[in-house]
């Protein structure tokens, strides 16, 4: 199936998600490339004000609300990009490492995202996918533009995406690991017994 001009969002709708910055930021792209869509899957305390600023700024856009996963796994066939551009509040509250930006990738579809909390592990920057600093609108429109735009760069990026996926956050060879690491301190205590 073909890619959609779609940029992506799957989370609650709540301030460490940063949907006010995507929302501005997709003003921006829609600016240069007005068949841009967003489509936000996911619902929260935010849903009314992030809704009436993506009326006051964007063309294309959806709001989907909660969606069963085979919906989401859907959405993610078709969308270009995944953005999840988490911030940390005011009052500190922040991400770990979201599981959306692992299933993205593993289903070769690019992130933009930022340099936040566990996110960096996971979207290696330039070669899996983009990262900006918090709250940068201007740099994540850009990222979002040049991944809708071009086609060689974000083949690689879905390529290598899923390659990361598979080499580094493989739940069987992350429990292998885990398993050889207690194999090995068992070992090291039975041999001082």
């Amino acid at each position: 199936m073909p890619r959609e001009e779609v940029v992506l969002f799957v989370g609650r709708l709540a301030a460490k998600k940063g949907c006010d910055d995507l929302i501005r930021a997709m003003a921006k792209v829609q600016a240069t490339h007005p068949e841009a869509e967003l489509v936000l899957i996911g619902d929260g305390p935010l849903r009314t004000e992030l809704e009436s600023l993506a009326h006051q700024q964007l063309k294309r856009y959806r709001f989907l609300g909660v969606q069963p996963q085979p919906v989401v796994r859907e959405w993610m066939n078709r969308a270009r990009v995944l953005a999840a551009p988490s911030v940390t509040t005011p009052e500190g509250d922040s991400e770990g490492l979201p599981n959306v930006v692992l299933e993205a990738q593993a289903m070769q579809l690019p992130v933009a995202s930022t340099y936040h909390a566990g996110i960096p592990e996971a979207v290696i920057h330039g070669e899996t996918g983009f990262l900006v600093k918090e709250h940068d609108v201007e740099g994540l429109a850009g990222y979002l533009l040049k991944l809708l735009q071009e086609d060689e760069l974000w083949q690689h990026f879905s390529q290598h995406g899923r390659s990361h996926m598979e080499n580094n956050f493989n739940r069987y060879r992350q429990t292998r690991a885990l398993e050889r690491i207690y194999e090995a301190v068992l070992e090291q205590k039975a041999a001082l017994v």
